[in-house]
């Protein structure tokens, strides 16, 4: 982790702009093909959200602008981020936050998410502390959807990307899904979120030689 000058740092101007917003963040939502996605859970057997997790995280971790967090009024520049997301339990109504650290290898990252669930039980929270170091993802398995909103507290110089998406869907030979990006204005434009969505179609059509 380092500390980014403000002063000297190419989007200062763009910063200060915001700085007073009292609704700095925005969301843009995306197609993006997920048919490896499928194929990878499908020949290895697990999880197709867990492994749209691992792929997503890998991206975010791609492009620097989504890692940058605002820490009493200074900027910082993570090395690496984790995922924080939502688990609904067959037949639970009720979702669960859950924290992992990310690993390599797509298998061995949703056994540890299977793991952590029967840690955790029933809490809605598991042992995990409060961190920024993360990126928040969900996803909407029931329906598709065009755009997507998220809650905030009243915090204006929060960073954590927001990432979720919706149900899959056929579109010729190829599986679809629509995904929402949401960021602070204050250190992610739309340029960046095309970078990550760049980000995000390299690593999941990798999955094909994995």
């Amino acid at each position: 982790m380092k500390e980014i000058n403000i002063e000297t740092w190419n989007r200062r101007d763009v910063y200060k702009n915001f700085a007073d917003f009292t609704d700095p963040f925005y969301a843009i939502t995306v197609p993006v093909d997920v048919t490896p996605v499928k194929e990878y859970s499908k020949r290895n057997q697990i999880s197709f959200y867990h492994t749209m997790i691992w792929a997503v995280t890998k991206a975010v971790n791609q492009v620097p602008q989504f890692n940058i967090r605002i820490r009493d009024g200074r900027l910082y520049q993570l090395d690496h981020v984790d995922p924080n997301f939502t688990i609904l339990k067959s037949g639970a109504e009720v979702f669960q936050y859950m924290f992992l650290p990310w690993k390599e290898n797509p298998v061995e990252f949703s056994s540890e998410v299977f793991k952590e669930m029967d840690r955790q039980g029933d809490r809605t929270f598991g042992d995990f502390e409060d961190t920024d170091e993360t990126v928040y993802l969900t996803c909407t398995p029931w329906f598709d959807f065009t755009a997507l909103t998220n809650p905030h507290s009243s915090n204006t110089d929060d960073t954590i990307p927001r990432i979720g998406w919706g149900r899959y869907y056929k579109e010729g030979d190829r599986l679809m899904l629509h995904m929402s990006i949401e960021a602070n204005h204050k250190t992610i434009d739309g340029y960046h979120i095309g970078l990550l969505k760049a980000a995000i179609d390299r690593v999941i059509a990798s999955m094909e030689e994995m």
